[in-house]
Order: structure tokens, then C-alpha cells, then sequence
């Protein structure tokens, strides 16, 4: 009778081949705590896993968008902020210029003045390098009081636009697929014209005797400047909330996009652990199988 292990032993350096290999990918797995490196590895799921992959990227540059446009809308409403406190100021002065009579106004003219070159220069707010209040030519500062560009004004007066060198164009940026938010404000809104030409009748206006329609007419367009800067801090408000929103809406698709992703790629450690353990007994079980069957000769078999 003739007895061979060549065969025993090919088919047992097989297995052994095998279960080396399943023991790579398990110590791989346990390590990394993903199925695979590669889409390959997780044949069945591939196409789910690269587009969400994809959608999250997306998502997540979509959310810096919007954030940093929440940077800018949160200038703007500081800018409107100090606005209404200076025109507020100014509103005292003018009360206490009008409450003496047509006698003498001392120090108007310049506390109007003063005012005047203080909301310019907030119109001419510079974020990130650019003129916010500019429209698309935020290169150059949109507004100038200079008596060489905004000429004295007088009572009555008429909308003055003469300031203004920006254009009309409003900021807008695309936050998601189908979604752009306009957040962008010029300088040659009603209340900033209003208020503009106040501080200009206030601060070219006779004080000796006080030029009463002059200061009055001032303090009618302060009234009307504050109402439309009030209405403009609403519509900011309103817009750092839409980009709330969509920052809220990105984030939660990202972490739900990611629980999906991981849920298809990754290992439960846990059960990776055992199938190390488990293939590692199978694999020293097999190298002393092995190593039995080459001692093996025919005389100890047939004895």
C-alpha cells in the first residue's frame, strides 16, 4: 500500500496560505478600525460610501461659507449699532440748538460736523480688505463728505446722493445647492442718505441767529434715518439667522452622512478581536498539523 503526504501537505500549506491572509486583514481592521483602505474592500457599499463621502465635503464647505459670511453680518451690525447711537446723540444736541430760541446755538455746527465725518467713516468700514458698504467696488472707501464732493446743503433740501462713489451691486454668496442669501448693504440706502444730510443742513446751518428749519428739517430726517437703520438691523438679524440655519442643517447632514459612512466601513473592534484571536489558533493549529505530516514517513504510517 502506497502512502503519500504531498497532497496532505499542499492542501494544508493551502489553508494555511488562507488563513494568514484572513488574519492579515483581521489585524489591520482591529488596528485601523475600518473594513478596508480602499473602496475595493467594501465592494458592495462602494457607490454609497464615495457619494456621501462626497455630499460631506460638499456640506462642510458650504458651512465654512456661511460662517465666515456670519463674520461679515455680524460688521455690519455692529457698524449699524454705533450708527444709531451716534445719530441718537445728535438728537439730543439738536433738541438742546432748537430749545434756545432763534437767539444763538454755540457748538452745533461742530458736534454736527464731527458726526457728519463719524458715520462717513463707518460707511467706509473696511472687513477682510474690502468696503463692506461699497456694493462690488469694495476697493475703494464708497463715501465722502468732503465739502468737494458732498456739497453744503441747505433747507429745504432734496435725496443727495453726491456722497456715494460705490455701486448698487448687493453681496451674496451660494450656501447650498439651489440657496444663495443676500447679506450685503451699500451706503446709498435711504437711512444713511437721511442721516447724511442731516448731520450736512446741521453742521452748515446758522446758529447766529439758530437757522430753525435748517436744525428742524435735521431732526426730521434723524427721525426717519433711525426708523430705516432700525429696519436694517432687523434684515441683518433676519439674514445671521437664515446663515444659522443653514451652518445648523450642513452640520447635522455631515454627522448623520458620517454615522452612515462608518455604520458601511468600519469594523466592530469588539468582534474584530475575536476573529484575531480565533484565527490566530487556527493558524498555530495549522503549522503543527504541518509540521506532523512532514515527520510522517511510510514505515511509521504502515506500523
Amino acid at each position: 500500500m502506497r502512502v503519500s503526504t504531498a497532497a496532505m501537505q499542499q492542501n494544508m500549506l493551502s489553508q494555511i496560505r488562507s488563513v494568514q491572509s484572513q488574519l492579515a486583514e483581521a489585524t489591520e481592521q482591529s488596528s485601523s478600525g475600518v473594513k478596508s483602505d480602499s473602496y475595493a474592500g467594501v465592494a458592495d457599499n462602494a457607490y454609497v460610501i464615495a457619494t456621501l463621502s462626497a455630499e460631506i465635503s460638499e456640506a462642510a464647505a458650504y458651512a465654512d461659507i456661511a460662517e465666515e459670511i456670519q463674520t461679515r453680518v455680524e460688521v455690519y451690525y455692529s457698524t449699524l449699532n454705533d450708527m444709531v447711537d451716534l445719530l441718537t446723540e445728535m438728537t439730543s444736541d439738536l433738541s438742546g440748538a432748537l430749545s434756545t430760541g432763534t437767539d444763538k446755538a454755540y457748538g452745533i455746527n461742530e458736534s454736527a460736523g464731527a458726526a457728519l465725518e463719524t458715520f462717513a467713516s463707518l460707511l467706509n468700514t473696511q472687513y477682510e480688505g474690502r468696503y463692506i458698504y461699497a456694493g462690488s467696488a469694495s476697493d475703494t472707501a464708497p463715501v465722502s463728505v468732503d465739502t468737494a464732493d458732498y456739497a453744503v446743503i441747505t433747507s429745504p433740501s432734496t435725496t443727495d446722493l453726491s456722497y456715494y462713489s460705490g455701486n448698487s451691486d448687493i453681496a451674496s454668496a451660494k450656501v447650498a445647492d439651489g440657496t444663495t442669501i443676500e447679506y450685503g448693504i451699500t451706503a446709498q440706502e435711504d437711512a444713511f442718505e437721511q442721516a447724511l444730510r442731516a448731520l450736512n443742513l446741521a453742521a452748515n446751518a446758522s446758529t447766529d441767529p439758530v437757522d430753525e428749519a435748517a436744525l428742524t428739517e435735521a431732526m426730521e430726517l434723524i427721525e426717519s434715518a433711525a426708523a430705516g437703520l432700525s429696519e436694517l438691523q432687523n434684515q441683518v438679524s433676519y439674514t445671521q439667522d437664515q446663515l444659522e440655519a443653514v451652518v445648523d442643517m450642513h452640520t447635522d447632514f455631515q454627522l448623520a452622512a458620517e454615522g452612515t459612512v462608518s455604520n458601511l466601513a468600519d469594523v466592530d473592534l469588539a468582534e474584530a478581536v475575536v476573529t484575531l484571536e480565533t484565527l490566530s489558533i487556527q493558524l498555530e493549529a495549522s503549522y503543527s498539523i504541518t509540521a506532523q505530516i512532514s515527520d510522517m514517513s511510510l514505515f511509521e504510517y504502515l506500523r
